[in-house]
């Protein structure tokens, strides 16, 4: 990967914690971060993101439900996804998130609804998924299956 890519991936991590503050004023932002494992990779040691549950998504799987399975776990304000994004695409090892089948991953998005409280938080880490129409109409589409505020972060 480009140095420039490793250096957004490192301004992203700094990210995460100016994203919400209050976690560290007052400690009660519970936050799921959620790597791909490509991202990971690239992003080295993340053992400082104290406070919060850090999870690497498995490399096989499907990771919508992988995710489902960790917000049953425990009650979250928030889930910060660190993945693979193009223009208008969110990219895992086994599925390929785009406008055209994104229909297919509602039932496990609508599921994040009744996991999650109504102020739940998605917040995805992308220099590029929403830079075109395809990507805000995936954001839309989250937004709306999941019934919960979604922000991109560049």
């Amino acid at each position: 990967m480009s140095s420039l890519y490793k250096v957004l991936i490192i301004i992203s991590l700094f990210q995460i914690f100016i994203i919400c503050p209050s976690y560290y004023l007052n400690g009660q932002t519970a936050r799921l971060t959620v790597f791909d494992p490509l991202v990971e990779k690239e992003s080295g040691n993340l053992s400082n993101l104290q406070g919060q549950k850090l999870v690497i998504l498995p490399e096989v799987g499907n990771p919508l439900k992988f995710i489902t399975k960790e917000l049953k776990e425990s009650s979250y304000d928030e889930v910060h996804l660190y993945i693979l994004t193009k223009q208008g695409s969110i990219i895992f090892d086994e599925i390929n998130i785009i406008p055209e089948n994104i229909q297919e991953y509602s039932g496990d998005f609508n599921e994040w609804k009744s996991l999650t409280k109504p102020e739940f938080k998605i917040v995805i880490h992308s220099e590029d998924l929403t830079s075109g129409e395809e990507g805000l109409f995936l954001v839309k589409k989250i937004t709306e299956f999941t019934g919960r505020e979604v922000i991109v972060i560049k």
